[in-house]
This record gives C-alpha cells, structure tokens and sequence, in this order.
C-alpha cells in the first residue's frame, strides 16, 4: 500500500520534487498544486494509521 505524501499535488498526489506537468482526467495537464487542508489532514491521519 502505498501513503501519499500529505504535501502531494492536491490533483494526481505526487510530491513537487517529483511533479514537473502531469495529465490526470479531471485536472488534465497541470503543475504541482498544494494540496487543500482536508486532504494534508486525511494524508497525515492515514500515514498515522498505517505506521
């Protein structure tokens, strides 16, 4: 399983050291967005609770 950075692109999840321009459906082709405070919450609240 894997557990997404809680700093990932708010849109695909990959982190912005890694990012460049990525395609996904609903962005399309976009950069590195931060992510929203509900998703850094549920990032960090499943990486709690896997480890």
């Amino acid at each position: 399983m894997t557990i997404t950075e809680p700093s990932a692109c708010r849109h695909c999840g990959i982190t912005r050291r890694e990012h460049m321009q990525r395609w996904t459906t609903d962005a399309r082709w976009h950069q590195w967005t931060a992510p929203t405070m509900q998703q850094i919450k549920a990032r960090m609240r499943a990486r709690s609770a896997h480890g």
